[in-house]
Formats: C-alpha cells, sequence, structure tokens
C-alpha cells in the first residue's frame, strides 16, 4: 500500500508572538515539524457526476479518467438523452467505465414518463447500472421557482405514489431497483397536513 508523507507545521504559542524580538525568537524555538504518515484511501467511495456536469459536458471521457485518477470507484450519472449517457451508447459508456475502473451505481432519469420507461430502463440497464433514480416528481409534476430557487410538486402525495410504484414494477422487471431522489419539499406539512416522505414511506409497495 503506497504512503504519503505530510510536513505538518505546528505554532503552539498562542500570545502575541511578535511585540518584541525575543517573543518573536521564542515562538521560532516553539515552531516544529513533524511527519506524520497517513496511509492512501483505496476506495473513496462513489461521486455524482452531477458535481462535475461542467466538466462531462466538455469531455466527458476526459473527466471520467480524472475521477478514476482521483481515486473514487462509483459513479452516479446525471445525463441521458437521446438514448446515450454522456453522448455514448449505454454499451459504449459501459466499456469506458470498465476501461477506467469505475462502476456504474446509479443514475437519475428525470426525463422518464409512462411511455419511454421501457426502453429507458433498458439502455439503464444496458450501462451496467443497478439503480434507476427519479430525481424529481416526474412527469411535469415537478415544479420550481426561479426567484426564490424554492422546489415543490404539483397534483398529490398519492398520484406520485401511484407513479412511482408502476415505474418500481417496471423496474423490478427491468432487474432495476427504483429510487426517489428526495428534496426539502417532501419533508413538510403539504394539503391536508400529509408530509410527502412520510406517504410514500408508507405507501409505496416495497
Amino acid at each position: 500500500m503506497k504512503k504519503i508523507i505530510y510536513n505538518i507545521f505546528v505554532l503552539v504559542a498562542f500570545g502575541p508572538v511578535f511585540s518584541c524580538k525575543g517573543k518573536a525568537d521564542k515562538a521560532n524555538e516553539e515552531m516544529e515539524t513533524t511527519e506524520t504518515t497517513v496511509e492512501e484511501v483505496e476506495d473513496f467511495g462513489g461521486l455524482a457526476l452531477y458535481t462535475v456536469r461542467d466538466n462531462m459536458g466538455t469531455d466527458a471521457k476526459a473527466t471520467l479518467q480524472a475521477v478514476a485518477d482521483a481515486g473514487y470507484k462509483n459513479i452516479e450519472a446525471a445525463s441521458y438523452a437521446d438514448g446515450k449517457f454522456y453522448d455514448m451508447t449505454p454499451a459504449d459508456f459501459k466499456a469506458y467505465l470498465s476501461e477506467v475502473g469505475l462502476t456504474p451505481v446509479s443514475t437519475h432519469q428525470g426525463t422518464v414518463t409512462m411511455d419511454n420507461a421501457d426502453q429507458m430502463m433498458a439502455d439503464v440497464k444496458a450501462a451496467g447500472f443497478e439503480y434507476f433514480v427519479v430525481p424529481v416528481p416526474p412527469m411535469g409534476m415537478f415544479t420550481f421557482n426561479m426567484e426564490d430557487r424554492t422546489m415543490g410538486m404539483k397534483g398529490t402525495a398519492q398520484e406520485l405514489a401511484d407513479i412511482l410504484d408502476t415505474l418500481g414494477e417496471k423496474a423490478n422487471a427491468a432487474g432495476l431497483k427504483l429510487l426517489y431522489h428526495n428534496h426539502d419539499f417532501e419533508f413538510k406539512k403539504g394539503d391536508n397536513d400529509v408530509v410527502m416522505i412520510d406517504y410514500l414511506l408508507e405507501n409505496c409497495n416495497p
């Protein structure tokens, strides 16, 4: 296992060290350099590629290589359009991730509808992902106010639960697991004092 040596400078004095020459000399004497051995982390876990979305949009392959070089092992995708992940076919995307040593774990599929879900899930499966993530209430239910940057939802908790149940059945049939990515509004009381996250947990088909 590789070791990384860090030089750490420790200043022990806490008083005003520059008030006179004597105190400054004393402070210099109290400054010491220590060598600390830190074991290199072999696996940083996962990185949501949305974090580096600008770079992914400019040069996806170079960015993925940099992510791998940084020590990450797993990724969550956040770009799918026209049957491709970051302009790569599912097979090409999976192959490139394997080439650089990254594992596709989950992917945000914000444009999912009942009409495109089956094909989309087939592509997600072909790309090697395990989790199909619904990142916002889908199919026009999600709302976002640009002025105060608040998020919300049209429709009812039951309508969202029904959609997630249907998508969950489709995901299960495709060999995938469905996830819902929550925000803050799901934890606030809505119509009839219903807290969205509680409703989903209690009523969605596990």
